[in-house]
């Protein structure tokens, strides 16, 4: 049984700030002063930067798609199921997941964007995860 589902979206807080991070990092390699023997070594961490935007854009774009809770706390995800390992990390903003998928032994990192889905939507998945954490203390 689904105890709560989003169609999630790509967030544009997610979006933005991994462009302003990479940014920065960007600008300071810019402004660095370079001495003219190392324009291979400042090209080269430049194209790095600019390959890791692009690498983070794809990653924050690659989360969207239908999430479904069940009712064992586990996720479905991207057709996959997968267990909710440990308490998720929860701010205003967002909330981060560890998640695992069953039979296997590495876990990954889900970051659910508040601004990915609709505020009902998030403000029950965030009282669901509350209530979980809470029920799992007390066993």
């Amino acid at each position: 049984m689904v105890l709560w589902q989003s169609d999630l979206r790509v967030s544009w807080r997610a979006q933005w700030l991994s462009l302003l991070a990479h940014g920065l990092i960007a600008l300071f390699v810019l402004l660095l002063p370079w001495p003219m023997s190392y324009t291979l070594i400042w090209m080269l961490l430049l194209s790095l930067v600019v390959f890791d935007s692009v690498r983070s854009q794809r990653r924050i774009h690659a989360c969207q798609g239908e999430l479904k809770l069940l009712t064992d706390y586990h996720l479905r995800w991207h057709n996959q199921e997968w267990e909710i390992v440990g308490a998720p990390w929860v701010i205003r903003s967002g909330m981060m997941l560890r998640l695992r998928r069953l039979g296997r032994k590495r876990s990954q990192h889900l970051w659910l964007s508040a601004d990915s889905m609709d505020t009902g939507e998030w403000r029950d998945l965030r009282r669901l995860m509350q209530q979980q954490a809470s029920g799992s203390g007390e066993a």
